[in-house]
């Protein structure tokens, strides 16, 4: 029995009528405006002009702290005139409307693409900084633009975009369970896995080289790690016990994991080398889930010991633990912010569920996406304004993405199989 039950908790099979409510607060705000200039260009670089151009506007876009101002509105040129210049015409820019003006020159170096730019604080009439950045092309020209733009947006609001990061995923749209990688703004994708299994909860690594996944392939279910680029994957630990939901430290290279062993299902930590594993939890219950803080002190877990699933937080230091949510009869998988003012989590209101968010002090609550059908498995962009989530809005189960402020929602992973656990990527440089 205890298999049934830890998988019906694993992927949320099992359901409860009891209802959760609380208060709706939103927040609101609007972006900056932004100007961007196509680049300047020198001989041999000509070709890249213009799809660079969509491909930084249209990060920049993603960011949501941007607002990106159409060129046909520019009293000055559509293209950078001269790059070197000491000083702008911010009255000119001003006028339309932008907050920030960016500048730039494309050069094509030894069978390179370098971007250098500059941006403005178009009201205070001053540089907020300069960068250059060098990338092979054809291959990399969007990753440029991407790079380029979370750093406009690091420098115009102190805290980098996510743009030039990734999402791994797991979509049957092979037949099987696999796990898939994709660009943050749900382009690009390509599976990382391929063993005709079922494959699940796929987590990063915290400098981005590697995944830690669960797979049934072996027969049962059990923890793997790949490192990124190479299709050869490792068992994590040999203990004869089924696995599962294996997530990485934020620091030290350890991982959590849930495990069942000495008939109990409880959480452990064991290194990345598959030694010092550590056992967490010893309530005769089903813990699983379980979520870093951001200070490598904490997890926040999932656990049944009251009857219904619920969010705890334990203390690795001091062994403490205390449950964070009360409200309704099933929450589950927990995701704590990159800042750690934020737990998101599922919470079953009727029969499906919606996402909400739970401070860890205080216990408030506050739902971020609410809608008829399920929205499951949070998980935080690594700067913290977006949640990318699984939603059967559409019938199949898809993934979506939304500002922490609940606006900007939108599809990212249409025709491609059901996809589920979203795992967003550290910044990978």
């Amino acid at each position: 029995m205890w298999g049934t039950a830890l998988v019906l908790l694993l992927v949320g099979g099992a359901r409860a009528e009891d209802q959760l409510h609380v208060e709706i607060h939103g927040s609101g705000g609007r972006g900056y405006q932004i100007a961007v200039q196509r680049f300047i260009v020198s001989e041999g670089a000509e070709e890249f002009v213009e799809p660079f151009y969509r491909e930084l506007a249209n990060a920049l876009e993603f960011s949501s702290v941007f607002k990106v101002v159409d060129p046909e509105a520019f009293l000055e040129p559509q293209k950078t005139q001269d790059f070197g210049a000491p000083i702008i015409p911010c009255d000119n820019w001003h006028a339309i409307g932008a907050d920030a003006l960016v500048e730039g020159r494309l050069e094509r170096v030894r069978g390179r693409l370098r971007a250098r730019f500059r941006i403005w604080d178009v009201l205070r009439c001053r540089q907020q900084g300069q960068r250059e950045y060098l990338e092979d092309v054809p291959e990399a020209l969007s990753l440029l633009a991407r790079r380029l733009a979370d750093e406009i947006v690091e420098r115009f609001s102190g805290r980098r975009g996510a743009s030039a990061t990734q999402i791994a995923f797991v979509s049957d749209v092979s037949g099987n369970k696999e796990i898939y990688v994709m660009e943050a703004d749900g382009s690009n994708r390509r599976r990382v896995t391929d063993n005709g299994s079922v494959n699940l909860f796929p987590s990063w690594s915290p400098d981005g080289s590697q995944l830690v996944y669960t797979s049934l392939r072996g027969g049962g279910f059990d923890v793997w790690t790949l490192n990124r680029g190479q299709g050869q994957s490792k068992r994590l630990l040999r203990e004869p016990h089924q696995k599962y939901r294996g997530v990485w430290a934020p620091q030290d290279g350890r991982i959590a994991l849930t495990m069942h062993r000495d008939e109990n299902t409880d959480l452990f930590t064991v290194r990345k080398s598959g030694r010092g594993l550590r056992r967490l939890t010893t309530a005769r219950s089903i813990e699983n889930a379980p979520s870093w803080a951001p200070d490598g002190r904490r997890i926040a877990f999932v656990s049944d010991r009251t009857g219904s699933p619920q969010i705890y937080i334990k203390q690795l230091k001091s062994g403490e633990e205390r449950r964070l949510t009360y409200r309704g009869s099933y929450n589950a998988s927990p995701a704590w912010s990159p800042n750690g003012d934020w737990i998101a989590f599922a919470a079953q209101t009727g029969s499906n569920f919606d996402i909400y968010l739970i401070e860890p002090e205080s216990g408030y609550t506050t739902p971020l996406v609410v809608h008829p059908r399920s929205d499951e498995g949070p998980a935080w962009s690594p700067d913290g304004r977006k949640v990318v989530f699984s939603s059967s809005r559409r019938g199949r189960k898809e993934l979506y993405q939304i500002d922490l402020d609940g606006r900007n929602l939108r599809r990212v992973t249409g025709d491609f199989g059901n996809c589920s656990n979203p795992a967003w990527s550290p910044w990978i440089d």
